[in-house]
């Protein structure tokens, strides 16, 4: 999947301000700026110093790896290149079996991506999945945009069964404005990867003490086909097309399973590693 770069250590100190123009200036996504050879070289920022993960055959494997490290070096509090999957989605799982210099290490080696397959496969048996694994994509994003994961919310039998209410956890509460009792309810607004527009109204019900969505919902779930297994991703996005940035809130689907079969293709998941 990479190769090293000829500097053996891996590190250059560098100021915020170039580190920013290395990255967002050269490339759709951050952290990643092409090579003469028509390679793509992927770099995070950390501890005042600019820490090398390799260089890749393609523009999105860089842009992966830049957000597995910074997932890692960061934690949550990062925005990301790359829209959530159903199999990046359990990436912190995986992560917290290992120091930041083993992940960082495994990225440079190409190994990352390997054992985060056979993570998955051993530790989610129950999870089916269709044709190749599903690795993030330029599909999987909104160009000249930033992703910020606020919570997610992996839909159940009983959401199910009342689509016009989805119950949120608790996590929602440090992303949207506070409610009491002079504002007992808001309208919240968000795009979709399409840039469809959705409202919600965000409120909270003190006959089960819990904070839900209500109108608006029952039709984001009838139009998306909503299904027991798929997870709701809130993200908190910004657009650095913009001057100056905007934020803005993006609601996006990950679909969870929908058959019985397991189906997972470890041959077509390497192959398609550097898609």
């Amino acid at each position: 999947m990479s190769s090293s770069p000829e500097d053996p250590s891996y590190e250059i100190p560098l100021t915020p301000g170039e580190q920013q123009v290395s990255t967002l200036l050269l490339s759709r996504y951050d952290g990643v700026v092409p090579q003469q050879n028509g390679l793509w070289c992927a770099q995070i920022y950390n501890n005042h110093y600019l820490k090398l993960l390799g260089t890749f055959k393609s523009e999105i494997s860089a842009a992966r790896a830049y957000d597995s490290a910074a997932r890692k070096l960061c934690g949550s509090d990062f925005f990301r290149n790359l829209f959530l999957t159903n199999v990046t989605i359990h990436e912190p799982n995986f992560q917290s079996m290992y120091t930041n210099e083993a992940v960082i290490d495994m990225i440079r080696d190409g190994s990352y991506e390997p054992k985060f397959i056979e993570f998955v496969w051993i530790h989610h048996p129950n999870f089916s999945y269709s044709g190749f694994v599903a690795w993030p994509t330029a599909l999987d994003t909104i160009p000249g945009n930033l992703f910020k994961e606020m919570f997610h919310k992996e839909l159940i039998l009983t959401d199910m069964e009342n689509k016009e209410v989805l119950v949120l956890p608790y996590q929602a509460l440090f992303y949207f404005p506070p409610l009491n009792s002079k504002t007992v309810e808001v309208w919240l607004e968000f795009k979709d990867r399409r840039n469809q527009k959705w409202a919600f109204k965000y409120c909270y019900r003190s006959n089960n003490h819990s904070y839900v969505l209500t109108a608006g919902w029952d039709m984001f779930a009838n139009e998306m086909q909503l299904c027991v297994d798929d997870i709701v991703v809130f993200y908190r996005c910004r657009d650095w097309k913009k001057c100056p940035i905007k934020i803005l809130d993006v609601v996006d689907i990950i679909r969870g399973v929908r058959n019985t079969d397991k189906q997972w293709r470890l041959g077509e998941a390497y192959m398609h590693a550097n898609d």
